[in-house]
């Protein structure tokens, strides 16, 4: 069973992943996890090129976790409950800025590579901690590498539907809801520095 210790320290992408979206679209990214005790910070930076050179926005998320059962999806993982304490987004190019400040509820402006604190509010890139306070996932560690949880195809269609309103909002999707905890993991692991 994964115990605290291991996860302990500094995790990263050793190159830029290329992430389908569930409506077909692409992003290309670079993850960077830290984990001390039981609190976690997890940063995703989004990219426009594949060689991510071209930064595009950053999310930052912190919180505490629990490590939870063995996943009876996949072998040698086990479910951990990501608890939201602040969630955070920096656009890094003036169209994305000039589109957060005309469609997100963030009190203020928007400011080029300047960190935003959307925790209670969300934007258009990520939900409120009030919305999805725990985000229900997987992890796996092998040798020096951690992998998280993907959804399925079949999970995929779920939050494609939702987004295009196919799917009454009442009803749980995506990594918020424990129905619909991931039962992949992604191809991509981190790798401890």
């Amino acid at each position: 069973m994964l115990k605290r210790k291991a996860l302990n320290g500094k995790w990263h992408s050793p190159t830029v992943e290329t992430i389908e979206n569930p409506d077909g679209s692409v992003m290309y990214i670079r993850r960077e996890a830290i984990f001390i005790d039981d609190n976690w910070d997890i940063f995703i930076r989004s990219y426009i090129d594949n060689e991510g050179k071209m930064p595009f926005f950053t999310i930052h998320a912190k919180g505490n976790y629990i490590i939870g059962d063995k996943s009876p999806d996949i072998q040698d993982a086990v479910h951990v409950n990501f608890n939201n304490r602040a969630r955070y987004v920096t656009a890094h190019i003036p169209s994305l800025v000039a589109m957060l400040n005309d469609t997100s509820p963030f009190d203020g402006e928007w400011i080029i590579d300047l960190e935003h604190d959307v925790s209670l509010k969300g934007c258009v890139l990520v939900p409120s901690i009030e919305t999805c306070p725990v985000e229900y996932d997987i992890i796996k560690i092998q040798r020096n590498e951690i992998y998280f949880g993907d959804f399925t195809e079949e999970q995929k269609e779920d939050i494609k539907n939702f987004t295009k309103g196919d799917i009454n909002p009442s009803e749980k999707v995506g990594i918020c809801s424990t129905e619909n905890r991931p039962r992949q993991l992604l191809k991509y692991p981190l790798i401890k520095d």
